[in-house]
């Protein structure tokens, strides 16, 4: 079972302090969410650790992959005649390949980029709408039950 606690302040400072304070706690970051009105940088504190990178490179070279795949198959397929000159030809296909690449390393950025942000959270925090929109800063800390182990 998750419970949620919801803490308000009034400026960035105090919420650096309880960040620092948290930590101190042993509470993992994970289980923290900030809310703002507006940006608050707090990156400083921690760097965000991101694989958006690995990700775009990944989804070019699926794309790559599907695309020769794709022009390979369909130009095999189709049994034109070419008089013997060669049926897959990489000049033809090059634009296929490198818009697909391009079209992989977008997408797979895109899905890790919605990832990392969490905007796919199946349950979402309540109780803190009043204060964001007066200007406060919120800090949600998630805390889950361990269960216990015999």
């Amino acid at each position: 079972m998750a419970d949620s606690q919801i803490r308000v302040f009034n400026n960035r400072h105090e919420v650096v302090a309880a960040l620092h304070e948290l930590e101190r706690e042993g509470v993992p970051s994970s289980s923290i969410t900030v809310m703002s009105s507006e940006p608050l940088h707090l990156e400083a504190l921690h760097p965000p650790k991101t694989r958006i990178a690995g990700f775009a490179i990944a989804g070019g070279l699926l794309g790559a992959a599907f695309a020769i795949l794709l022009t390979v198959l369909t130009s095999r397929r189709v049994g034109l005649v070419t008089g013997g000159m060669p049926i897959v030809s990489p000049w033809a296909f090059g634009i296929i390949v490198f818009e697909l690449t391009a079209l992989g390393a977008i997408l797979a950025t895109l899905a890790r980029m919605i990832f990392e942000a969490g905007l796919l959270r199946r349950r979402q925090l309540t109780g803190h709408e009043d204060a964001v929109a007066k200007g406060k800063v919120v800090i949600a800390i998630e805390q889950t039950d361990k269960p216990q182990r015999h």
